[in-house]
Formats: C-alpha cells, sequence, structure tokens
C-alpha cells in the first residue's frame, strides 16, 4: 500500500477530532461520577494515543519509506484497553444517571485489559509467524468501540439530545463502512482520499456530538 505526504498529513485530523471527542466525553463522565471521569480519561489517552501512533507510522512511511512495524502493529495495544475503559467508564456513567448500581471503578476494565494484553503477548511469542495475537487486539478493540458508540447513542437520545444522537450514528455507521472501504483489495491513492475524508467527517460528528452531550450534563449536573 502507497501513501502519500499529504494524505498521511490528513489522516491526523481523524485524530485530532476524536480527541477533542473524548476531552468532551471524559468531561461529561466526570460531571456525572467524579472517580469514573478519571477511569475515562485513561482509556481517552490510550485510545488516541493509538490513533496517534498509527498517524505517525503512516506518515513516516511516505515521507521516508521506513517501514517501523511495531508502530503500525502496536496501535492495537493501545486502542483495545483504551476503548474497553471508556466504554466501562461511559456505561458506570450512564448507570449512575439512571439511578442505579455502579459497580467497582478499576477491577472489571482492568482485568478485561490485562487478559486482553496478555492473550496477544502468549500468542505472538508462541506463534510469531501468525496473526492470531493481532486478531485477539482487534476483536476487543472492535466490540469496546462499538460498546462505547452505543452507550453514547442511547444516553444521548435518552437525554433528548436529537442532534448528538444522530451524529453518533453517524459516526457509527461510517465506521463500519470504512471497515468494508479497507478490506478492497486494491487501495488505490484515490481510494485512500476517499477513505481519510469520510473518516475525518465521521470524527468531526463525534466531537461536534461529544460538545453537545458535554454542555448538557455540564448544566444539568453542575460537576466541574
Amino acid at each position: 500500500m502507497e501513501y502519500t505526504v499529504s494524505l498521511a498529513v490528513v489522516d491526523f485530523l481523524p485524530v485530532i477530532f476524536s480527541a477533542i471527542g473524548f476531552y468532551f466525553v471524559v468531561h461529561m463522565v466526570t460531571h456525572i461520577d467524579e472517580k469514573q471521569g478519571k477511569i475515562a480519561a485513561i482509556g481517552a489517552v490510550l485510545t488516541v494515543v493509538g490513533g496517534l501512533i498509527k498517524a505517525i507510522w503512516k506518515l513516516n512511511i511516505a515521507a521516508t519509506g521506513n517501514d517501523i512495524r511495531w508502530m503500525d502493529d502496536g496501535m492495537f495495544a493501545w486502542m483495545a484497553p483504551g476503548y474497553t475503559i471508556m466504554a466501562w467508564s461511559i456505561w458506570q456513567a450512564v448507570r449512575s444517571v439512571r439511578g442505579k448500581k455502579t459497580f467497582h471503578i478499576w477491577l472489571i476494565p482492568a482485568l478485561i485489559s490485562a487478559l486482553t494484553l496478555a492473550s496477544s503477548f502468549y500468542l505472538v511469542t508462541s506463534a510469531p509467524e501468525s496473526l492470531a495475537w493481532k486478531r485477539v487486539l482487534l476483536s476487543v478493540m472492535v466490540l469496546a468501540s462499538i460498546i462505547t458508540s452505543v452507550l453514547l447513542i442511547i444516553f444521548a437520545f435518552r437525554q433528548k439530545l436529537t442532534l448528538a444522537g444522530v451524529l453518533f450514528v453517524v459516526n457509527l455507521i461510517i465506521i463500519f463502512v470504512m471497515n468494508g472501504l479497507a478490506r478492497m483489495p486494491e487501495q488505490t491513492i484515490t481510494l485512500q482520499w476517499i477513505e481519510e475524508s469520510i473518516n475525518s467527517i465521521s470524527w468531526l460528528c463525534f466531537a461536534i456530538a461529544s460538545y453537545k452531550i458535554y454542555e448538557h450534563t455540564h448544566k444539568t449536573f453542575g460537576l466541574d
């Protein structure tokens, strides 16, 4: 797969938009439950770092032709636990809003993340020629990211934040579309420009929706 420098630079836009969105999501959770907000912050940092490393890898390979494999593959090791932690903290915040019991703030997401990373590490050391280790991380990342999106969608519509809910839905749909486009065997430069443009729009929608729910929770719960 070939990348141009301009295309690689554009790849930073989804990272920037997602970082903005997660910033507001973290503050949304914090307004509801300060302890869960700290958990969400950890998950957000891990997730954004994973995307940033991938974008830097793409820029590096476009500019120098040097393929640093750990930067490409390492994205999943950051984003799998990142999304797992984010999904957990958002779920707990949503339960808190509905007056339901919340659970231990660290135990379950930490356990799932540890098991995921340990399983992946075992597979890559025992069978380095196999891609099973990557499939483990990818599966957890995809599942956790979908859960995160669904929880945000449900929360937005329950709070009668229609615009935010619709934008989160658009973001989730485009994620599935991007997955389909990425599976196409011939990744031409034109196709990649289309993918990056759509992906940037997707995460811009996420950032706007995240700001809307942050603004709502700030007014409703009045916590900083």
